[in-house]
C-alpha cells in the first residue's frame, strides 16, 4: 500500500519561512501545531530572533526596560533551523530554492 502524501509530506516535507518576525514565528508554530514534524527553516535578516519591537521602541528607548526583555516567548518549540542576519532576496520556485544576499541557495529539497 502506497504511503499517503500528506502524511509523507508531513514527515519528510521541508518547510522554509522567510521572515524571522513575530508572523514567522507563529507561522512556524502553528505547523508545528498542526503535526507538521518534518525540516523548518527560519530566514530572517536581522540577527536576532523575533523580538517585540513596541516595547522595544518605547520602553527601552526611555530606559525603562532592558532589550533583554523584549524577546517573543515561543507558545510550542518550533524546533528550526534559523539562518539570521543575512535578507532573502530572491525565489526560484521550479527550483524550490530562496536566494539569499549572501549569495547561498537555501533548498526546501536539501540546502
Amino acid at each position: 500500500m502506497a504511503a499517503d502524501p500528506v502524511d509523507l509530506l508531513r514527515r519528510e516535507g521541508r518547510i522554509v519561512i522567510v521572515g524571522a518576525s513575530l508572523a514567522g514565528l507563529r507561522a512556524a508554530e502553528t505547523l508545528r501545531a498542526e503535526g507538521f514534524t518534518g525540516s523548518l527553516t527560519m530566514i530572517g535578516d536581522e540577527p536576532y530572533e523575533p523580538y517585540d519591537r513596541p516595547p522595544l521602541s518605547k520602553a527601552v528607548l526611555l530606559g525603562k526596560a532592558s532589550p533583554n526583555h523584549t524577546e517573543l516567548p515561543h507558545r510550542r518549540e518550533i524546533d528550526a533551523k534559523w539562518r539570521l542576519g543575512v535578507a532573502a532576496t530572491g525565489l526560484d520556485l521550479s527550483a524550490k530554492r530562496v536566494r539569499l544576499a549572501d549569495g547561498t541557495r537555501w533548498s526546501t529539497t536539501g540546502c
